[in-house]
């Protein structure tokens, strides 16, 4: 990735500053040849090239995040006057994320095209399983780009000019060092008045990138709990480099949910009001309610064609650990033994879905839970559905949730993450603890059972969304979060 970018041309250039250095080793080499006409000196030098070769044998501590703390000291550049503030939106991609939607959706928000001029800015290009939204951006005209894919000619000259600059990016540690330079040539070609990333990796390549080159106002958008409860995406220099971030006046910390914000800043080792609460944002338009004869189709077809199974659960997430598939699983068993009427399904993949299918295998042969992989019309199965079932021990603010009380689907969820945020206690769904098994069961088994309760649930839904999630509201205080 990048072999043609901002980092590949630092590269080169250093490889060019390097000829001066290789010059001083050629002038100390020959002093050493020098002090070998004495036997005396000789010693001396032949000890301390033993003592040089051992240091630098020896294994070099990772460089750590305090140790470029200048950067929070570097100026903020003055970006050209226009008629809106530039905002350069950073991601890694346009995926099929939750994130990655939000991002979409605010982007292509004309209340957001009228404030300001959104840029945005992703490390894999836009095409195939890295481009699901990239239609909604394009098609409100808001420019993508892919970070490194086209140097812009002026930035390259001004690297070779501005040493400062380019010893600056070059001296950052080799385990950011590809990607913040990638991000720092998209920032210094763009020159945004404001970065805005999203998601940790994101957070800080742009955010280094953004203080190394001058970028007035920087936005870091944390969208779940902090990374150190997913290993498989964690990075032991996350938090230190979080840490010289939020120290700057420069930068603004976002989560969309109180208890992600809450857990970012007590793990940053930051006071909780560090941090700004933006809600997810839901516009109804991005969710097609198939009409009744459609669903009625695709209920028929999950409940399996048999008149003996009346009622549909679905559960609709990732199949990694965080979301706790097995105890989804343990119980949908449990429901299905005393409930031979319900039908279930699982809508999703991720890295336990063989772990998944291997224990869901009675059910699924028995016909009561059928595995449907990765699914594009998920409003449609939210429709169809009697319940939503989900057993998350970490969280952002599931939008599944959030669609699920749109369409009127009722939800028994765990209290993970921004769920409560999501979930109405008793009005729109009912939430337990995320270890709680009996209580995930129990409280399915009410909403089943009582038709009245699930009448209530259902209705309330729509309402509570266009209440508390609505785009508009999202839209206003996220660009209220801009200094521009």
């Amino acid at each position: 990735m990048f072999s043609a970018g901002y980092d590949a041309s630092l590269a080169r250039l250093s490889k060019r500053i390097d000829l001066r250095a290789e010059a001083m080793r050629f002038a100390r080499g020959a002093a050493r040849r020098i002090v070998r006409r004495s036997t005396h000196l000789e010693r001396i030098a032949h000890a301390v090239r033993k003592r040089v070769t051992a240091a630098a044998n020896a294994a070099a501590p990772r460089p750590r995040a305090e140790d470029f703390a200048f950067l929070l000291d570097l100026p903020a550049d003055r970006p050209p006057a226009r008629e809106r503030p530039r905002v350069v939106l950073s991601i890694g991609s346009l995926s099929a994320g939750g994130a990655e939607r939000q991002l979409a959706a605010f982007a292509a928000s004309s209340a957001t095209r009228a404030a300001v001029e959104p840029v945005v800015l992703l490390v894999h290009p836009a095409e195939g399983q890295h481009g699901h939204y990239a239609p909604m951006v394009r098609d409100a005209g808001v420019r993508i780009v892919a970070a490194g894919s086209a140097p812009d000619a002026a930035v390259l000259d001004r690297l070779r000019r501005d040493k400062a600059l380019r010893e600056r990016l070059s001296s950052l540690p080799g385990y950011l060092r590809p990607y913040v330079n990638e991000m720092a040539g998209e920032f210094l070609s763009l020159r945004p008045d404001c970065v805005h990333a999203w998601l940790d990796h994101q957070n800080i390549w742009s955010g280094v990138a953004a203080l190394a080159v001058g970028v007035p106002h920087i936005v870091l958008s944390t969208r779940n709990v902090n990374p150190s409860h997913f290993p498989y995406l964690d990075q032991p220099w996350f938090r230190e480099w979080y840490r010289l971030l939020a120290s700057s006046p420069r930068v603004t910390l976002l989560n969309n949910s109180r208890a992600g914000a809450a857990d970012y800043a007590e793990w940053m080792g930051v006071p909780a009001s560090d941090f700004r609460v933006v809600l997810n944002g839901i516009d109804p338009s991005w969710i097609r309610r198939p009409d009744a004869a459609e669903t009625a189709r695709l209920r028929a077809e999950l409940l399996g064609g048999s008149t003996a199974r009346t009622q549909l659960v679905g559960g609709v997430f990732r199949l990694s650990e965080e979301k706790q598939p097995l105890l989804w699983l343990e119980t949908v068993r449990r429901l299905s033994r005393e409930r031979p009427h319900v039908a279930f399904y699982h809508a999703g993949e991720g890295l336990l879905a063989p772990e998944f299918a291997s224990a869901a295998k009675d059910l699924v042969a028995s016909g009561a839970l059928r595995i449907l992989g990765r699914r594009g019309d998920v409003p449609a199965l939210l429709s169809a559905s009697d319940l939503l079932l989900h057993a998350a021990l970490h969280e952002g603010t599931p939008n599944v949730l959030l669609e699920a009380a749109h369409l009127g689907c009722p939800t028994v969820a765990t209290t993970a993450g921004g769920s409560p945020d999501a979930v109405a206690e008793g009005v729109t769904g009912f939430l337990v603890d995320p270890s709680d098994g009996d209580g995930l069961f129990l409280n399915a088994a009410r909403v089943l059972d009582d038709a009245a309760l699930h009448a209530r649930l259902s209705a309330n839904g729509p309402a509570f969304i266009a209440e508390r999630f609505s785009l508009e509201r999202m839209v206003a205080e996220t660009l209220a979060c801009y200094v521009v």
